[in-house]
Protein backbone atom coordinates (compact mmCIF):
# COMPACT_ATOMS: atom_id res chain seq x y z
CA UNK A 1 0.00 0.00 0.00
CA UNK A 2 1.36 3.43 -0.89
CA UNK A 3 1.72 6.27 1.58
CA UNK A 4 -1.06 8.82 1.38
CA UNK A 5 -0.76 12.46 2.33
CA UNK A 6 -3.31 14.83 3.80
CA UNK A 7 -3.85 16.24 0.31
CA UNK A 8 -6.89 15.31 -1.78
CA UNK A 9 -7.48 15.83 -5.50
CA UNK A 10 -11.07 16.34 -6.64
CA UNK A 11 -12.00 16.11 -10.32
CA UNK A 12 -14.73 17.90 -12.24
CA UNK A 13 -15.46 16.31 -15.62
CA UNK A 14 -18.35 17.92 -17.50
CA UNK A 15 -20.35 16.80 -20.53
CA UNK A 16 -23.54 18.38 -21.86
CA UNK A 17 -24.01 20.29 -18.60
CA UNK A 18 -23.67 17.17 -16.46
CA UNK A 19 -21.01 16.09 -13.98
CA UNK A 20 -19.17 12.75 -14.09
CA UNK A 21 -20.29 10.92 -10.95
CA UNK A 22 -20.29 7.43 -9.50
CA UNK A 23 -22.25 5.78 -6.70
CA UNK A 24 -19.87 4.58 -4.01
CA UNK A 25 -19.97 0.88 -3.13
CA UNK A 26 -19.32 1.47 0.57
CA UNK A 27 -21.96 4.15 1.26
CA UNK A 28 -24.29 4.21 -1.77
CA UNK A 29 -23.57 7.95 -1.99
CA UNK A 30 -22.69 9.82 -5.18
CA UNK A 31 -19.18 11.17 -5.72
CA UNK A 32 -16.86 12.55 -8.36
CA UNK A 33 -13.43 11.12 -9.21
CA UNK A 34 -11.21 12.02 -6.26
CA UNK A 35 -8.63 10.65 -3.91
CA UNK A 36 -5.59 11.14 -1.76
CA UNK A 37 -2.41 12.35 -3.39
CA UNK A 38 0.57 10.14 -2.60
CA UNK A 39 3.43 11.53 -0.54
CA UNK A 40 5.76 13.45 -2.86
CA UNK A 41 3.29 13.33 -5.76
CA UNK A 42 2.43 16.46 -7.74
CA UNK A 43 -1.27 17.37 -7.33
CA UNK A 44 -1.78 17.36 -11.13
CA UNK A 45 -0.18 13.91 -11.43
CA UNK A 46 -2.27 12.70 -8.49
CA UNK A 47 -5.49 13.84 -10.15
CA UNK A 48 -4.54 12.23 -13.47
CA UNK A 49 -3.69 8.98 -11.63
CA UNK A 50 -6.92 9.01 -9.58
CA UNK A 51 -9.02 9.68 -12.70
CA UNK A 52 -7.38 6.79 -14.53
CA UNK A 53 -7.63 4.39 -11.56
CA UNK A 54 -11.25 5.16 -10.75
CA UNK A 55 -12.73 5.66 -14.22
CA UNK A 56 -10.23 4.31 -16.75
CA UNK A 57 -10.34 7.72 -18.47
CA UNK A 58 -7.29 9.59 -19.71
CA UNK A 59 -7.22 13.34 -19.11
CA UNK A 60 -6.73 15.51 -22.20
CA UNK A 61 -6.27 18.61 -20.04
CA UNK A 62 -6.22 19.33 -16.32
CA UNK A 63 -6.69 22.82 -14.87
CA UNK A 64 -6.57 23.62 -11.16
CA UNK A 65 -9.55 25.82 -10.33
CA UNK A 66 -9.37 25.94 -6.53
CA UNK A 67 -7.13 24.96 -3.63
CA UNK A 68 -7.63 25.38 0.08
CA UNK A 69 -7.73 23.84 3.53
CA UNK A 70 -10.74 22.05 4.99
CA UNK A 71 -10.78 19.78 8.04
CA UNK A 72 -6.97 19.73 8.13
CA UNK A 73 -6.88 18.50 4.52
CA UNK A 74 -5.39 20.41 1.62
CA UNK A 75 -7.93 20.07 -1.19
CA UNK A 76 -7.34 20.70 -4.88
CA UNK A 77 -10.24 21.05 -7.31
CA UNK A 78 -9.47 20.35 -10.97
CA UNK A 79 -11.42 20.88 -14.16
CA UNK A 80 -10.63 17.92 -16.39
CA UNK A 81 -11.25 17.47 -20.08
CA UNK A 82 -11.51 13.93 -21.46
CA UNK A 83 -12.13 12.56 -24.94
CA UNK A 84 -15.92 12.29 -25.20
CA UNK A 85 -15.58 9.04 -27.16
CA UNK A 86 -13.60 7.32 -24.40
CA UNK A 87 -15.62 4.87 -22.29
CA UNK A 88 -15.55 4.55 -18.51
CA UNK A 89 -13.93 1.39 -17.14
CA UNK A 90 -13.83 1.08 -13.35
CA UNK A 91 -12.34 -2.43 -13.32
CA UNK A 92 -8.80 -1.25 -12.52
CA UNK A 93 -9.67 0.75 -9.38
CA UNK A 94 -7.64 -0.82 -6.55
CA UNK A 95 -10.14 0.54 -4.00
CA UNK A 96 -13.24 -0.60 -5.93
CA UNK A 97 -15.01 2.59 -4.86
CA UNK A 98 -17.60 2.72 -7.65
CA UNK A 99 -18.87 0.16 -10.15
CA UNK A 100 -19.51 2.84 -12.76
CA UNK A 101 -19.29 6.57 -13.45
CA UNK A 102 -21.90 8.33 -15.56
CA UNK A 103 -22.73 11.93 -16.39
CA UNK A 104 -25.35 13.06 -13.90
CA UNK A 105 -27.24 16.15 -12.82
CA UNK A 106 -25.94 16.39 -9.22
CA UNK A 107 -29.20 17.96 -8.04
CA UNK A 108 -30.86 14.61 -8.79
CA UNK A 109 -28.70 13.18 -5.97
CA UNK A 110 -28.45 16.23 -3.70
CA UNK A 111 -29.44 14.32 -0.55
CA UNK A 112 -27.10 11.40 -1.19
CA UNK A 113 -23.77 13.04 -2.02
CA UNK A 114 -20.54 11.64 -0.53
CA UNK A 115 -19.60 15.20 0.47
CA UNK A 116 -22.65 17.17 1.60
CA UNK A 117 -23.83 20.02 -0.61
CA UNK A 118 -22.69 22.77 1.75
CA UNK A 119 -19.04 21.63 1.54
CA UNK A 120 -19.03 20.10 -1.94
CA UNK A 121 -16.57 22.01 -4.12
CA UNK A 122 -17.40 20.03 -7.28
CA UNK A 123 -21.14 20.72 -6.87
CA UNK A 124 -20.52 24.42 -6.30
CA UNK A 125 -18.30 24.68 -9.38
CA UNK A 126 -20.87 22.82 -11.51
CA UNK A 127 -23.72 25.04 -10.27
CA UNK A 128 -21.80 28.25 -10.99
CA UNK A 129 -20.60 27.30 -14.47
Amino acid sequence: MSDKSNRVAIGVVLKDGKLLMGKRNDTDKWTVPAGHIEVGECPFAGMIRELKEETGLDAKSVKMIKAGMENEMLLYLFLIEVDSEQEVDCSMDPDNECDDFTYENPFDHIDILHVDAERNWALKYWAEN
